[in-house]
C-alpha cells in the first residue's frame, strides 16, 4: 500500500473538517498578527449552516499552544464577543508570545472543541521589539552607546557658544599658572571619564518566563537596580559558577565588573571586563579605559 503524501493527506483533513464544520459550531482559519503599538489583531471565519444557531463567542488568551479543551477549561475568556464578530484587537503590556482560541456557545452551552490552527492557534504572537536603530549607528561608528537604568533617552550635548570668545584678546599666564592649569586638566579628563551609571543590556530590560535569563532578571531587579552591588556580586559569581547559557554567562561578567565598578574595586573590575572583550569589544573597552584611569588615582584621604 502506498504511503499517502503531506499533501494528500491535508487535503483529506480539510475535506473531514469542512464536513464537520458544516454540521457544528466551530469557527475557523483563525490567525493573531502583530498590529501597531501594543495591539495583537486575532481574525477568524466565523461558522454557517450549523445545525443550533450560533448565540455567543468566547476568545482564551494563553502563554502555550491549546491542543483541546480540557487546556482551558478553567480559565476566564478574555473575551466575551457577539455571534456576528470575526475579529478581536488585544491590547497587551509586554513581549511574551501569546495564543489564541476562539468557542461558540449554541442553546446556551460551549461547544468544547478545540482544533489547532482551526479555531487554536499554532504559533505564538508577540508585540515587536524597540528597533536597534541607535544601537545599529553606534556599531557602525565603532562606539558602543550606553543607556541608564531610569531612563532610555539620550542627553543633548551643552551647547558652547565660542563665538563670543573670538575676538577676545588672549590671557597672559604664568608658568606656575600654567602648571597648575595642566594639573586640573588631568584631573579633570579623569573625572570626565568616570562612568556614573549601570549599563544594562536591551535583553534585560523585560522580565523572561523562565530559564537562566529569568534568574539574571531577578538578580537585576532585585540588587543591581537597587544599587545594591555587594549583593549583586555574591549573586553573580554563584551564577555565573554554574552551568548557564553562553550569552547568561557573558551578560552577567559584565554586570559583575559593573558591580565591582561601583564598589570601587577597578583591578578586578578591568580584569573581568577583559574576560567578555570578545562579546562587547566597544562597550568593553569603554568601562576598561575608565576603570584603569579610576585605580590609578591615589585614594582620598
Amino acid at each position: 500500500m502506498k504511503k499517502l503524501s503531506f499533501f494528500a493527506i491535508l487535503s483529506l483533513f480539510s475535506l473531514s473538517f469542512s464536513a464537520f464544520a458544516a454540521e457544528r459550531p466551530v469557527v475557523k482559519d483563525i490567525q493573531a498578527v502583530t498590529g501597531s503599538g501594543n495591539r495583537i489583531n486575532v481574525t477568524w471565519i466565523l461558522p454557517r449552516d450549523t445545525q443550533s444557531p450560533v448565540t455567543r463567542l468566547f476568545l482564551y488568551r494563553t502563554l502555550k499552544p491549546v491542543g483541546s479543551f480540557y487546556d482551558i477549561s478553567d480559565l476566564e475568556p478574555l473575551a466575551t464577543l457577539s455571534s456576528n464578530i470575526s475579529s478581536f484587537i488585544d491590547n497587551v503590556n509586554d513581549y511574551r508570545d501569546y495564543y489564541y482560541s476562539v468557542t461558540c456557545e449554541t442553546a446556551g452551552r460551549e461547544f468544547d472543541i478545540i482544533l489547532p490552527s482551526i479555531n487554536s492557534t499554532v504559533n505564538g504572537v508577540h508585540l515587536k521589539l524597540p528597533e536597534k536603530k541607535a544601537e545599529t549607528e553606534a556599531s557602525l561608528s565603532g562606539k558602543e552607546k550606553s543607556y541608564s537604568v531610569e531612563s532610555l533617552r539620550d542627553m543633548p550635548l551643552p551647547y558652547l557658544d565660542l563665538m563670543e570668545s573670538r575676538n577676545r584678546t588672549p590671557l597672559k599666564m604664568s608658568d606656575k599658572a600654567r602648571s597648575i592649569a595642566r594639573e586640573l586638566a588631568m584631573q579633570s579628563e579623569v573625572k570626565e571619564n568616570l562612568i556614573t551609571e549601570p549599563y544594562v543590556f536591551e535583553e534585560d530590560l523585560i522580565s523572561p518566563d523562565s530559564g537562566d535569563d529569568f534568574l539574571l532578571f531577578e538578580i537585576l531587579r532585585n540588587y543591581f537596580i537597587q544599587r545594591q552591588y555587594g549583593q549583586t556580586i555574591n549573586r553573580l559569581e554563584k551564577l555565573i559558577a554554574t552551568n548557564r547559557t553562553k550569552s547568561v554567562t557573558s551578560r552577567a561578567k559584565f554586570y559583575l565588573g559593573e558591580s565591582y565598578y561601583f564598589t570601587k574595586h577597578y583591578k578586578e573590575a578591568c580584569q573581568t571586563f577583559l574576560s567578555v572583550y570578545d562579546e562587547y569589544p566597544p562597550l568593553a573597552k569603554k568601562w576598561i579605559d575608565s576603570s584603569l584611569d579610576m585605580y590609578q588615582l591615589p585614594e582620598e584621604e
